[in-house]
């Protein structure tokens, strides 16, 4: 490097002193720094007067992994252009990923000497990651959306026949034992797709406003059972603890995740506490704390990545916090996590404050379930659409089945007002229920409809059913909440149609 640039660099040093990216010229040894710009003290953190004393000065900040791979990259000399990435670690202790990009200047077949940039794409660097594991996610959550849809159809299938077969009359205890089998296998196989869907952010969901403190009550005995004794459980409620919209099964399913995560980082037993309290006015805060291994700084950056685990073969599928992250999105809230090696960790849940439901705590009727009327029932799949019908038939109801939108308009211009609900999956070929719905309406605007799905998609994404004006049944359900629905969407017939 010189002090004064040649007359022929005088030009390319004047661009170069303005620029934020560090240009540089050296001989085509490798031996001397013919120039290099302003931008170099800033980006290495280094003095281009130590460069000048030692060409090689810039590889002393290499980051050690680095080091190797590019000192044979600076060593090679040949007339192709050649471009690569590293990182530095600053004086100040910073990581900066860098890139640079070097050019041979040829005179004929000889090298006379080697231009290049080097550009510092930190921030770059981070936003491409962000953008790939943005992209990521939503391929994981279309793939999870899709196996938990298909999977909550069969799961429909097994609980409807069930429900049918628990009906009968004369039932023998063993049988009826079967049947509770069958019914709490169905149950965790829903808790499954729920994860699933969750985790793809396309799970039905009908918000209610909860007591936060009341669902962490109702929750921590199951917790409890969960855990075992080697891990105590505390609580620290905040009794003016304002209330939040939420489904209630979320936050089970966010305890539940978190608890068990708490468990596997305390595997010989700690001490685990789960508290509640106001965030100004407009928020509260649902704290997970535990006494476990904690997380490294590496750790904590992918503790929110699907499939990611520090757990061991067959303790973890690294769904846990990435389902927790999805409900907590799609109730409008964010989740924060501060931990240290060996201190433990806190996770904090913060959702949108709401004023109590007048409604809550009042006593329900029993609904009726049996009826007369004439239903159109409008489901894909074969299977599942028999055993929807058999359980409405058994109470009564008129049904006419269709496979496809079509043939559901086909049967509704046909019969016309003498039918009193349509009945449709959300998620079919060619037609969405949401399509059907809206064709069927514009001939008869007053047509009441029950929407059956496992999977919230297009209007129905992100929104709950209620403040859609929608009446959904999430799949899969047992004969009499079907049976129920549909009664519950009839006795309303005469009140005005919001949707």
């Amino acid at each position: 490097m010189i002090d004064a640039a040649p007359a022929e660099l005088q030009h390319l040093s004047e661009l170069a002193d303005t620029v934020q990216e560090v240009f540089w010229l050296i001989n085509a040894t490798n031996t001397e720094m013919l120039y290099v710009s302003p931008a170099y003290d800033r980006i290495f953190g280094r003095s281009r007067a130590a460069l000048r004393r030692d060409i090689h000065d810039w590889i002393n900040a290499l980051h050690p992994d680095d080091r190797a791979r590019m000192i044979t990259f600076a060593a090679t000399t040949d007339r192709a252009a050649r471009q690569a990435r590293f990182r530095i670690v600053r004086p100040d202790g910073a990581v900066r990923v860098l890139e640079i990009r070097v050019f041979p200047v040829c005179e004929g077949d000889r090298v006379v000497r080697i231009a290049g940039v080097t550009a510092d794409i930190t921030e770059r660097d981070a936003l491409e990651a962000q953008v790939r594991e943005t992209q990521k996610l939503e391929s994981l959550g279309l793939l999870a959306g899709g196996i938990a849809h298909d999977f909550n159809n069969i799961l429909a299938i097994v609980a409807a026949n069930a429900s049918f077969l628990g009906e009968s009359p004369g039932l023998e205890a063993v049988q009826r034992e079967v049947l509770d089998e069958i019914a709490r296998a169905v149950e965790r196989g829903t808790a499954l797709t729920h994860q699933l869907l969750a985790f793809g952010r396309k799970q039905l969901v009908s918000p209610e406003v909860v007591d936060l403190n009341a669902a962490v009550a109702d929750t921590g005995k199951m917790l409890r059972r969960m855990l075992g004794d080697r891990v105590a459980i505390s609580t620290a409620l905040d009794p003016g603890l304002a209330h939040v919209e939420i489904d209630p099964s979320a936050i089970v399913q966010i305890l539940m995740n978190l608890a068990v995560n708490a468990r596997d980082a305390m595997p010989r037993g700690g001490a685990l506490k789960i508290a509640t309290h106001p965030l100004g006015h407009r928020e509260v805060v649902l704290s997970v704390i535990d006494t476990g291994c904690g997380m490294t700084a590496e750790v904590k950056a992918r503790a929110f990545e699907p499939l990611f685990t520090t757990k061991e073969v067959g303790r973890g599928t690294g769904l846990g916090l990435s389902v927790v992250h999805g409900i907590v999105k799609q109730a409008g809230g964010r989740i924060e996590i501060d931990s240290q090696p060996g201190v433990g960790t806190e996770v904090r849940i913060v959702l949108p404050a709401r004023d109590a439901d007048p409604a809550a705590g009042l006593p329900r009727p029993s609904p009726r379930l049996s009826g007369s009327e004439r239903l159109v029932l409008v489901e894909d799949d074969p299977d599942v659409r028999c055993s929807i019908s058999r359980a409405l038939r058994v109470r009564g109801y008129d049904v006419m089945e269709a496979s496809s939108g079509s043939t559901a308009l086909e049967l509704l211009g046909e019969h016309g007002r003498r039918i009193d609900l349509l009945v449709t999956d959300v998620e079919m070929p060619e037609m969405t229920g949401l399509e059907l719905a809206a064709a069927a309406r514009r001939a008869r605007p007053s047509l009441r409809v029950l929407y059956i799905s496992g999977q919230a998609d297009g209007e129905l994404a992100g929104a709950s059913a209620e403040r859609a004006g929608l009446a959904v049944l999430e799949k899969p359900f047992p004969g009499d909440a079907l049976a129920a629905r549909v009664r519950q969407i009839l006795d309303e017939a005469k009140r005005p149609l919001r949707r």
